[in-house]
């Protein structure tokens, strides 16, 4: 056995002429509103120009919100949710109907793990559906979204999510989060506005309405100020203004001035007015720094006229859930991770829902990775199931809790015992990263002669279930080839070539699986297809030493068992 170590407003277009600060700094752009400015047209472009490689070449950090853990947290609130909206008083109050779906859309699903993880989640519960008159007999329809055509294309011929189309349990859609206000289905055709959807929907967010438009203000001395933002450039000159490589090297330089909170948002945005007002009446918040999430704002504003006012908004970010969190005069901070975020304001989000007759629930850390939903269309008192759901899924040991643990133990604990990881693994869910995190020491540990009859029988029963939650993204981490790797230190030679194959289809042609394929048929007694996998090994990586021994091997076994024959 081997392994393989070894929208936009503001400025863009081409810059004209290049002006300097005093300090000699180039700048791109002098004292704009934050949601103006340049720097989220590099946003966009940015994912626009990486698809689904900002994550699976590891350039945005997604654990967190990409895992089967927190896709079972998750999925335990929405079935909450799925029944109080169908119980008889959930029909009554909600105004729903029992012969259509209730829509579970994700916001901005790029790479589309976190939508497949949840679905896989959901469908564990289904014996336990409440009943509906649906077509397809399930009681919602799962809808993914991104603004970039890109991740829909890798969506569509995705294997994993194959089955899900098939079921037509899934549809995908091209949506600008702060723009579009009815949603076009792709695969049925069909247009979601307030006129088609008939049931309350439920909105996923993870990671999202921390890059989509802010505006920054600070609360001085109790006097409401705006933040403008000066962009410049640590180079000499900048020839492309929509060059989104700028996220790299832009500086961000903050003025401050004066302003009324009574009309300074406008048009649609003028039900903003009164969550500025409220922070600024706030005695706690006298000296703060706040931002407010304009552009996800935006979104719920078009997604709750959609609905007819019947939203679930379940939501994780880096973000505030409460107003002492904002204490502090600083200027705004915007972190670079391939792209860029800034802090989201749950505590604004909660305020624009209760305005309008709803509620929220918040984790209740203020450190680290915090969850919300945001619930508008009926009492609180109607969304028993959801409420429990939140309270004992995510109130106690939440998504923060359960990323900060698998990766304590993997850095912190030199030397885990074999039922301390396996005991991790089924905590997560059975996820395919924490398995890969732990790969080596499985397949010391778990091997003959060291793990009992037992613990292998019961790693089959574990391997099955992280196999049917596996999402390939990254070729790089090629969970099948190390699931097979595992199998032959059980000598399961069988079982083992069966994820070689897949590994092989989904992350390409290598040496070294074919030369495990190999040994595996070798050890199985089909030498003639061994001698194949040795040869397309060579093939693959000509100066392989050991494929070359064991391709002699296979073929002088191969001439003695012909010379045998011939003999008889």
């Amino acid at each position: 056995m081997e392994s393989r170590l070894g929208t936009s407003s503001g400025s863009g277009g081409r810059a004209q002429k290049q002006k300097y600060s005093p300090h000699g700094a180039l700048i791109l752009e002098d004292k704009s509103r934050l949601s103006h400015s340049m720097i989220w047209n590099w946003m966009r472009a940015f994912y626009d120009q990486q698809g689904v490689g900002a994550w699976s070449n590891g350039i945005v950090p997604n654990f967190v919100t990409t895992n089967c853990c927190i896709a079972k947290m998750y999925a335990e609130v929405i079935f909450g949710f799925l029944k109080d909206v169908f119980s008889p008083e959930g029909l009554r109050e909600f105004k729903a109907d029992p012969r259509e779906p209730m829509y579970i859309m994700e916001l901005g699903a790029g790479h589309g793990k976190f939508s497949f993880l949840l679905l896989k989640q959901l469908l564990k519960m289904k014996e336990y559906f409440p009943e509906t008159k649906t077509k397809n007999k399930f009681p919602f329809q799962f809808v993914m979204t991104d603004f970039t055509e890109n991740n829909i294309r890798f969506w569509k011929n995705h294997t994993s999510l194959q089955p899900f189309i098939k079921m037509g349990l899934i549809d995908f859609a091209k949506f600008d989060a702060e723009q579009d206000v009815e949603i076009e289905l792709i695969l049925s055709g069909k247009i979601l506005n307030r006129h088609t959807v008939k049931n309350p929907m439920v909105l996923v967010a993870n990671y999202i309405f921390d890059t989509l438009r802010h505006e920054a203000f600070r609360i001085h001395d109790g006097k409401l100020q705006e933040a403008l933002i000066t962009v410049t450039s640590d180079r000499d000159s900048e020839p492309d203004l929509n060059d989104p490589g700028l996220i790299k090297r832009f500086r961000p330089k903050w003025t401050y001035h004066e302003i009324s909170h009574k009309n300074y948002f406008s048009g649609r945005q003028a039900d903003l007015n009164p969550i500025l007002a409220r922070m600024v009446k706030r005695s706690v918040l006298r000296n703060s720094s706040i931002l407010i999430p304009v552009g996800g704002l935006s979104c719920l504003r078009n997604l709750i006229e959609l609905t007819n006012g019947r939203l679930f908004f379940l939501s994780g970010d880096k973000a505030y859930n409460h107003e002492n969190e904002m204490k502090g005069l600083r200027d705004p901070h915007i972190a670079i991770h391939g792209s860029f975020s800034m802090m989201v304001n749950y505590d604004a989000v909660r305020h624009y829902f209760e305005s309008k007759g709803g509620f929220s629930m918040h984790t209740p850390y203020q450190d680290g990775f915090k969850v919300a939903a945001f619930v508008l269309g009926a009492d609180k008192r109607v969304v028993r199931d959801a409420r429990l759901g939140f309270l004992l899924a995510l109130k106690t040991f939440g998504p923060d809790n359960f990323s900060t643990l698998q990766r304590s133990i993997k850095d912190l604990v030199a030397n885990p015992s074999l039922k301390l990881v396996l005991s991790l693994l089924r905590l997560s869910g059975y996820d395919s990263d924490v398995f890969y995190k732990f790969k080596q020491f499985l397949i010391d540990k778990v091997g003959h002669p060291y793990a009992s009859e037992k613990i292998q029988q019961d790693v089959r029963k574990d391997i099955k279930e992280i196999y049917d939650c596996y999402y390939p993204l990254s070729k790089s981490k090629d969970v099948a080839f190390e699931i097979g790797r595992l199998f032959m230190s059980m000598k399961d030679y069988k079982s083992a070539m069966k994820y070689f194959i897949d590994s092989l289809r989904d992350c390409g042609e290598h040496h070294v699986t074919h030369y495990n394929l190999g040994l595996c048929h070798n050890y199985v007694g089909d030498f003639a297809s061994a001698l194949k996998s040795f040869n397309k090994s060579l093939e693959i990586k000509p100066d392989y030493h050991e494929a070359r021994e064991w391709r002699n091997r296979m073929a002088h076994k191969m001439n003695q068992l012909t010379n045998g024959m011939g003999n008889k």
